[in-house]
C-alpha cells in the first residue's frame, strides 16, 4: 500500500488559496484537511511556502515526425513531467500511431511504460468519416480536424465534410482552424519576390489573422448550426477572439484553448528567435497577444496548453520552407504561464482554471483536474520563489533546446506528482516508468 503525505502547502484549488494537508493512498486522495500529520505514511512532502495546485491537463501535445515513436513519447514524457504536466491528449499522426500496450488499454488502467496520463485525439480524414460515430467515448478524447494540412487526405475543410464529422462524432471535436487557399495564395505570393527563402517574420502574414478567422467563422458557425460540440485550438488573434465573443453568447458547447508561446512572444520576436518561433498558426502581433490575454480574462478563452512539439535545433534550421512548425515547450509552459502572474496579470486561481479544472470540464475526463477527496493525485508543488535561468543544457526534451534559453523564470516547478507518486522534485526523476494511465472520459463533455 502506497501513502504520501503533504503537509503546510497553500493549495490553490476551485477559486481558492487554502492552507491545507493531503494524505495520498494507493494514488487518490484521501483526506484534505488543515493538520493531518499524526498520520504515518510511507512518503512525506513538507511543502512549507509552495503552493500547491492540480497537475496541468494539456490539451494539445505532439510528437517530433521524424523520431522514434516509443522513444520519442517516453522523453516527452519526462519534458512534460518536468514542466508540471500530468496528463496529455496526444495529437495524432500517421508517422507515429499511439503505442500497442496503451491502444490495449481498458479506460483508467495503467501503463507499464509511460510515466504521464494519456489519451490521443482521432484524426478526421476523408478516408474514415465512416468510423467516427463508433469511437469509444470512454478512451478518447476527442475528433481531430485540421483544416490546413498539406496532406490532401487529413484537410478537412469542405463544407460537407465538416457537417459530417460535426453531426456524426459521438466525442468532442477539436479543431485546428486555418484558410488553406488563402495561405497558399499568401505564399505564391511571397515566393514570386523571395523564391523560397521567404524572410521568417513574413509568416504572421503568410498564416494571417484573416486566415485564422475565415476558418474558424466558417467551421464554428456550421458547430452553432448542428448543435455540435467543438473546441477551437490554437487561437492567435484578436479577430478569433471577437468571433468567440460573439458565439459563446449563443452557444455554451464552443470552446476554445490558447498554446503558451502565443502569450509569450509576438511578430517582434521574429527578429531575435526567427524560425525558432515558427508555429501553425503563426505568432502575430502585440496587438493579438494582449487580446489574448483579455479573452483569458474575460473566459472567450478556456484553457491554455503546451501547443509542445519536440523538433530539433538542426530542423528549425534553413529557408522558410524547409522549416517545420512547432517548438518544444512542455517543460517552461507552467513557469511562462506564472510569468504573467508574477506580472499581475492572471491570478494563481485563474491559472489553475485555465490549465487543470476548465480542461478536466470540457473534456470530462473522469476524477482528474481538481484536488479533491477520491479523486486520483495528479499535483504539482510549485516555488513562486523560485527563480531560475532556463538552459539549453537542462532541457529533457530530445529536442535538447529551447526557445527561452538565456531567459530567467521567477517561478519553478519543485515537484511533480502522478497517480500518487512523486516522479519529477527539485531537478531528479524517482521511480519513472509506471506512473501513467490511459485518461478516461465521462462521455459528458460540456463548456465549463
Amino acid at each position: 500500500m502506497s501513502t504520501l503525505l503533504i503537509c503546510n502547502v497553500r493549495m490553490i484549488n476551485e477559486g481558492l488559496i487554502s492552507q491545507a494537508d493531503i494524505f495520498i493512498k494507493n494514488g487518490r486522495i484521501e483526506h484534505i484537511g488543515t493538520n493531518l500529520s499524526h498520520l504515518t505514511a510511507t512518503n512525506y512532502i513538507d511543502g512549507l511556502g509552495k503552493y500547491l495546485m492540480p497537475g496541468v491537463i494539456d490539451t494539445q501535445f505532439s510528437l517530433s515526425p521524424h523520431s522514434d515513436s516509443t522513444a520519442s513519447l517516453e522523453s516527452e514524457s519526462k519534458a512534460a513531467l518536468a514542466g508540471g504536466i500530468t496528463s496529455a491528449l496526444l495529437l495524432p499522426s500517421l508517422k507515429q500511431p499511439l503505442p500497442e500496450d496503451l491502444i490495449g488499454l481498458s479506460a483508467g488502467s495503467s501503463s507499464t511504460r509511460f510515466q504521464i496520463n494519456l489519451s490521443m485525439y482521432h484524426a478526421a480524414a476523408h478516408d474514415n468519416l465512416d468510423g467516427i460515430s463508433f469511437l469509444d467515448s470512454s478512451i478518447c478524447c476527442g475528433v481531430y480536424v485540421d483544416m490546413a494540412s498539406t496532406n490532401d487526405q487529413l484537410r478537412v475543410d469542405d463544407a460537407v465534410s465538416l457537417k459530417r464529422v460535426f453531426n456524426e462524432s459521438s466525442v468532442l471535436v477539436a479543431l485546428h482552424a486555418e484558410d488553406a487557399p488563402s495561405i497558399l495564395e499568401s505564399e505564391e505570393s511571397y515566393r514570386q519576390i523571395y523564391g523560397d527563402d521567404i524572410p521568417q517574420h513574413l509568416h504572421s502574414l503568410i498564416r494571417s489573422a484573416e486566415a485564422c478567422y475565415l476558418a474558424a467563422s466558417e467551421a464554428l458557425n456550421f458547430a452553432l448550426q448542428l448543435e455540435a460540440r467543438v473546441h477551437l485550438l490554437n487561437v492567435s488573434s484578436a479577430k478569433e477572439i471577437e468571433l468567440l465573443s460573439r458565439l459563446q453568447q449563443k452557444a455554451s458547447f464552443i470552446s476554445s484553448s490558447v498554446s503558451s508561446y502565443y502569450l509569450a512572444f509576438s511578430d517582434v520576436d521574429y527578429a531575435d528567435k526567427g524560425a525558432l518561433i515558427k508555429c501553425n498558426p503563426s505568432i502575430k502581433t502585440d496587438i493579438d497577444r494582449a487580446a489574448l490575454m483579455q479573452g483569458l480574462l474575460d473566459n472567450n478563452i478556456d484553457a491554455i496548453s503546451s501547443g509542445h512539439t519536440p523538433l530539433s535545433l538542426a530542423e528549425k534550421q534553413g529557408h522558410y520552407f524547409d522549416v517545420p512548425a512547432g517548438m518544444p515547450l512542455a517543460q517552461y509552459t507552467l513557469p511562462s504561464i506564472l510569468e504573467h502572474y508574477q506580472d499581475q496579470i492572471l491570478s494563481l486561481e485563474t491559472v489553475v482554471q485555465k490549465t487543470s479544472h476548465a480542461v478536466a470540464d470540457l473534456f470530462g475526463i473522469v476524477d482528474r483536474g481538481y484536488i479533491r477527496e477520491g479523486y486520483w493525485a495528479d499535483l504539482v508543488l510549485i516555488d513562486l520563489d523560485g527563480s531560475f535561468i532556463a538552459r539549453d543544457v537542462d532541457v529533457v526534451s530530445k529536442a535538447g533546446w529551447t526557445v527561452f534559453n538565456g531567459n530567467e523564470f521567477r517561478s519553478s516547478v519543485v515537484t511533480t506528482i502522478v497517480n500518487g507518486e512523486v516522479i519529477w522534485s527539485n531537478g531528479q526523476f524517482f521511480g519513472v516508468g509506471a506512473s501513467g494511465r490511459l485518461l478516461e472520459f465521462s462521455g459528458d463533455k460540456t463548456r465549463v
